[in-house]
C-alpha cells in the first residue's frame, strides 16, 4: 500500500487538503504516536476491515478506528460513522467490528483515545467551559488524552508480567 505523500505536502504548503489526505494525516499522526509509545501497530491490508490500526498492548489487540476531529465553539467535533464515498448519511459501527476511535485533531494537534460508544452518530469531547457553566454529562477534552490511555495500557503489561507472591498461590499439601 502507498500513501500519496503530495497530498499530505500540500497541506504543509497550505493548500486544501482532500477528504482523503485528511484521513491519511490523522491515520499517519496516530500510527505515530502509538510506535513512538512502544506499541506494535499492524495495518489490515486491503480497504475491506473496518477498523484503521491494530495495536498490540503487549496484553490485547485493539481495533483501532481512527477519525479526524475539528474543534468548533470549544469542542473537538468527530464522525462516529463510517462513509464508502458514495454519498449518504454513511453507518454506524459496531462493538464486535472497533474496540475504540482514536481522534486526531489537526487545529490543536492532539491525539485522543475514545473506548467505542454505541448509538452515536457525532462525538464531541469539550475542551473549553460551556457557557451556561454546566459540568454534568460532558466528555472532558483533558479526560482522553492519548498520552493517559498509554499509561493505563502499558499498567496492564506490567501487572500481567508480575508473579505472584507466595502469600497469594494456594498452599500445596502433599496427600499423604
Amino acid at each position: 500500500m502507498f500513501t500519496n505523500l503530495s497530498t499530505l505536502a500540500d497541506e504543509d504548503a497550505g493548500n486544501k487538503p482532500s477528504t482523503s489526505g485528511k484521513g491519511n494525516l490523522s491515520e499517519l499522526k496516530v500510527m505515530t504516536a502509538y510506535v513512538q509509545a512502544g506499541f506494535v501497530v499492524s495495518v489490515p491490508f486491503g480497504g475491506g476491515a473496518p477498523y484503521d490500526l491494530v495495536v498490540d498492548t503487549g496484553v490485547r489487540l485493539l481495533k483501532v478506528q481512527v477519525k479526524t476531529g475539528r474543534l468548533r465553539n470549544g469542542c473537538i467535533i468527530f464522525p462516529m460513522r463510517r462513509f464508502n464515498g458514495r454519498g449518504g448519511s454513511g453507518h454506524r459501527y459496531s462493538r464486535h467490528e472497533i474496540d475504540i476511535f482514536a481522534i486526531y485533531c489537526p487545529d490543536n494537534d492532539h491525539i485522543y483515545i475514545l473506548e467505542f460508544i454505541d448509538g452515536l452518530n457525532e462525538g464531541r469531547l469539550r475542551c473549553a467551559e460551556t457557557q451556561n457553566k454546566q459540568q454534568q454529562k460532558i466528555r472532558w477534552a483533558r479526560d482522553y488524552e492519548f498520552d493517559d490511555y498509554v499509561k493505563r495500557w502499558k499498567g496492564e503489561v506490567e501487572l500481567v508480567g508480575l508473579e505472584p507472591t507466595t502469600s497469594a498461590m494456594p498452599s500445596q499439601r502433599s496427600s499423604n
